[in-house]
């Protein structure tokens, strides 16, 4: 009799436990955009998906303006980004990573003829990501880094040179 009530027990109890102990998957790709940026005309959006527990490969777009309308410069850009999540679990905590791309700079010269140079670019980036909600499918992530493009214009300067520069990440996104 008492095994029948444990077999009893067990089979009732069955669909409760086995629901309890799947655990939601974690999610493989981020999307994200800084909507922050775009108060101040820089305009980003970023796909960012694991490659391996610990790493993660991305693409980025930024468009970005300074200045009045009469000595106006736009920069745009897109890169290819590696992260490296030291904890182990790629997309959640603190990550470092580099980037490589290319940027357009468009400007005015001194004679107000529009100019525009194009080149190369690498970075580097500190950043800390979290994912949030039952579901772990809404991200925050903050960071900071630098850029650097290399570009060549012979109305600048006889030489290459490059133009750097630090980069802030305040994103917010969705995570599936």
């Amino acid at each position: 009799m008492r095994n029948r009530v444990l077999i009893l027990a067990a089979v009732a109890l069955a669909p409760f436990t086995a629901a309890s102990s799947q655990e939601l998957a974690a999610p493989s790709n981020v999307f994200s955009i800084q909507p922050l940026n775009a108060m101040f005309t820089a305009y980003s959006a970023e796909y960012e998906r694991k490659i391996g527990a610990a790493a993660t490969i991305g693409v980025g777009g930024t468009y970005f303006n300074i200045g009045d309308g009469v000595d106006e410069v736009s920069f745009k850009s897109g890169d290819v980004k590696l992260r490296y999540y030291p904890n182990g679990s790629a997309l959640m905590g603190f990550s470092f990573g580099g980037t490589a791309g290319f940027t357009s700079v468009t400007g005015t010269d001194f004679n107000g003829a529009e100019e525009s140079v194009s080149g190369p670019t690498i970075g580097i980036l500190l950043e800390y990501q979290w994912l949030l909600g039952v579901q772990k499918n809404f991200s925050v992530a903050l960071g900071a880094g630098a850029k650097a493009v290399f570009v060549k214009d012979n109305t600048i300067t006889s030489n290459d040179f490059t133009t750097r520069y630090p980069t802030v990440r305040v994103s917010v996104g969705y995570a599936f």
